[in-house]
């Protein structure tokens, strides 16, 4: 191995891959694990002798940051397009998450007011859930970043039946434009178990193409199941209605997971068949 090309790829891919890291909301230790990582496979892959033949630095380092850019988008479309079978809790009582990613906040909506999602510091508003009667007097929303390493399969919250399923076309803006906050695309799925409703927001970023969902309106669907993928980094809000006997277990900052993390637990015997309706 020479040295000096390893150098120079480890420097490469710290100077190239740390910047987007930050920027795509990756963890950084991930990052720098990652950007070493692919750094070393280049420089040793550069110091052998047959691939060096004739190749000038000028030549060099060009062909490294080619190679690094190559590395790190294949292991962003290996993790990204990861699909695991997860095992949902099955005991009663329990609303998962939908999503993979980073409980960014936990808040309060009334009925008397249209909800707002929040992303990157940009709010729209949700005026899809206000044609339905998905809204109790009292709910929560949930909002889970999803990052470019996260599982983008997205998952039912509850057991029950889809009452909704609304497209909201988008015209994939940057958020750094004011009209992005209500043009960026979104799919919103709503759920009833009969007694209650919860609302399933995917959210689409400007690098998205396209939110996939894997329902039917009326379907039966079970906890944990896979009802849709959003292409590329986004975010998924989830709203639920308070009522007597649901505790919340997540907070803003917590790490979860789709079909697995419990984001909320309820009480059967405390549901009254008027929650969500």
């Amino acid at each position: 191995m020479e040295w000096p090309v390893l150098v120079s790829s480890l420097s490469l891919a710290l100077l190239f891959l740390v910047p987007l890291g930050i920027k795509w909301q990756i963890k950084t230790g991930y990052t720098l694990i990652g950007a070493i990582a692919i750094g070393s496979a280049t420089g040793i892959i550069f110091s052998w002798d047959l691939l060096r033949q004739d190749i000038s630095i000028q030549m060099l380092i060009p062909l490294e940051f080619v190679f690094i850019l190559i590395l790190a988008l294949a292991t962003i479309v290996f993790f990204f397009y990861r699909d695991p079978e997860r095992h949902s809790p099955q005991e009663p009582g329990v609303i998962v998450s939908p999503a993979d990613g980073e409980v960014i906040y936990v808040k309060a909506v009334s009925k008397s007011e249209i909800p707002h999602s929040k992303k990157n510091g940009r709010k729209f508003v949700l005026n899809e859930l206000i044609q339905t009667d998905l809204l109790s007097d009292e709910n929560y929303l949930v909002g889970i970043g999803m990052n470019l390493l996260n599982v983008h399969v997205n998952r039912a919250p509850i057991q029950g039946r889809v009452e909704l399923l609304k497209h909201i076309k988008g015209t994939f803006l940057s958020l750094k434009i004011k009209e992005a906050i209500v043009t960026n695309e979104r799919f919103t799925t709503v759920i009833s178990n009969g007694k209650f409703k919860v609302g399933v927001v995917q959210i689409a970023s400007r690098l998205v193409r396209k939110i996939v969902s894997y329902l039917a309106e009326d379907e039966l669907v079970q906890v944990g199941q896979r009802i849709g993928m959003i292409k590329f980094g986004s975010q998924v809000d989830l709203i639920i209605p308070k009522f007597e006997g649901l505790t919340l277990k997540i907070k803003p900052g917590d790490q979860v997971m789709a079909g697995i993390s419990v984001i909320a637990e309820f009480e059967e015997a405390e549901i009254s068949e008027e929650v969500g309706k």
